[in-house]
């Protein structure tokens, strides 16, 4: 790994911890500088735009979130949308870039990557509607907890039963 890469990666590193223990709107230039132990300036250098350091986020979150094993996955995919810290930072992503066409390609990449995950699971491909539009539903369900916040979190089996509604079979 080059310096570059290497202080990017810290960078990323950083304003992934803070997003995901006090949230999106903490992400601020001096926080994220001091936790990754570089200048304000090396952000403004490889992040010129927040809403580059938002897409960039956006990719290295989907990374860490990668399960290790294909049975972790079930885990993980519901992890991913119903923790409400997380999908607090998905939304506030999705308003951040989507106001950036030149970013949007960012949102759809990700979507692709998270499809490219699940679509295996069902013996489908990544480009297959059905398992985007499963995965739209978790999202669905993701923003309901945000929303009511009594709502019970789906168990494995209630994301198993809203598989089967969409006619996916884990292999």
């Amino acid at each position: 790994m080059n310096i570059e890469s290497g202080v990017r990666r810290r960078i990323l590193d950083a304003a992934l911890d803070i997003a995901e223990r006090q949230g999106i709107q903490e992400l601020t230039q001096p926080k994220i500088a001091r936790a990754a132990g570089v200048r304000q300036s090396h952000l403004t250098y490889y992040f010129p735009r927040k809403a580059d350091l938002y897409a960039a986020l956006l990719r290295a979150s989907h990374k860490r979130a990668e399960p290790a094993s294909r049975e972790a996955v079930t885990q993980s995919l519901a992890n991913l949308m119903f923790d409400r810290q997380r999908m607090r930072f998905f939304l506030g992503v999705v308003l951040e870039i989507g106001g950036q066409p030149d970013l949007v390609p960012a949102l759809s990449e990700h979507a692709r990557e998270l499809s490219e995950q699940v679509a295996p699971l069902f013996g489908r491909g990544a480009d297959d509607p059905t398992v985007a539009a499963f995965i739209d539903a978790l999202r669905g369900a993701g923003l309901r907890l945000l929303l009511e916040p009594d709502a019970r979190r789906p168990s494995d089996a209630d994301l198993c039963a809203l598989a089967d509604r969409f006619g996916l079979k884990p292999l």
